[in-house]
């Protein structure tokens, strides 16, 4: 199914952070251990698995195809070594083989090794310097007014995305039953069995758009951006590692009050709007009758 891009997005917060956005005119972008979220990968986070168990799976997996009942397919090396000695007959039993896979293989994972710290670094490095920016994408999804807007007391923000915006290339987030891993056993082992290219450092976004199926309902988008990398003694502690990044007053084009924000906040936001965003709407809230949804009603005075 195509993903069509949005034209807005909608901005869940307190109302403490709305005031801070609209007076501010920006919005906090934060590297991933600031969401605080322990499903979330980071710059701390590490391989799933024991690099060093790549040689003993490797052998295992050549040794099955030597003696499974189908003769294995592919052009890669060492498919095309197995078949010769299927043909050749050269082992009768596994335990036999496993020396000289041992030796074949060792060799290929120590190449693999050494590409998997490059990548740990490149990891770090990415994670570092990575910014995300996190909306939804409309402003009546119950799920994010309870758990990003102060369980319905705080303020939806409904700004421009795309070209040209300060939100230039939202990616939606994709809800799986898997978590995501920064490379996983199989794909290493399939790269020493098969020989295949794979460069894990192209997928590093990738794993910032996905999400458990738990918080589908939250329907999230986000945005990414590249920050200088900070080292030694220039480099920020990890509780700053977050851009407050400005937007067009224009970009704003609505404003919706929680169904239970307080009146005197709602007062002092109002006429926030009205002195810096005066092109945009502002709505109040409220549950549907006799449903489980949330309608608006347009607010056009104080």
């Amino acid at each position: 199914m195509a993903i069509h891009n949005p034209e807005t997005l909608v901005k869940y917060v307190s109302v403490d952070t709305a005031l801070h956005i609209l007076n501010s005119q920006s919005m906090r972008w934060s590297a991933p251990h600031l969401f605080k979220d322990p499903f979330e990968l980071n710059h701390l986070s590490g391989l799933s698995f024991d690099p060093q168990a790549i040689l003993g799976a490797a052998i295992q997996a050549a040794n099955a195809m030597i003696f499974a009942k189908d003769e294995p397919r592919g052009t890669a090396p060492l498919t095309v070594v197995i078949r010769r000695w299927r043909d050749e007959e050269r082992f009768q039993s596994p335990d036999e083989a496993l020396e000289v896979l041992r030796e074949l293989l060792s060799q290929m994972v120590d190449n693999r090794l050494q590409l998997l710290d490059q990548l740990m670094v490149d990891w770090r490095k990415f994670c570092r310097t990575l910014r995300i920016c996190s909306l939804s994408a409309k402003p009546d999804n119950v799920a994010a007014w309870t758990h990003f807007a102060d369980n319905h007391r705080g303020v939806a923000i409904r700004l421009q995305c795309g070209e040209f915006t300060s939100l230039p290339k939202p990616q939606q987030v994709i809800y799986r039953p898997t978590r995501p891993e920064i490379t996983s056993m199989k794909e290493q082992l399939d790269v020493v069995l098969t020989n295949q290219a794979f460069n894990a450092q192209e997928y590093f976004f990738d794993k910032f758009t996905s999400k458990s199926l738990h918080f589908a309902s939250e329907a999230e988008w986000r945005c990414f951006r590249q920050v200088k990398d900070e080292v030694g003694a220039e480099a920020k502690p990890e509780s700053e590692w977050y851009e407050d990044v400005k937007f067009e007053r224009n970009d704003v084009t609505a404003v919706y009050f929680g169904a239970q924000t307080d009146p005197k906040a709602m007062r002092q936001i109002y006429t926030l709007i009205k002195e810096k965003y005066n092109q945009a709407k502002v709505f109040q809230a409220k549950p549907a009758i006799g449903k489980y949804e949330i309608e608006f009603n347009r607010i056009t005075n104080g």
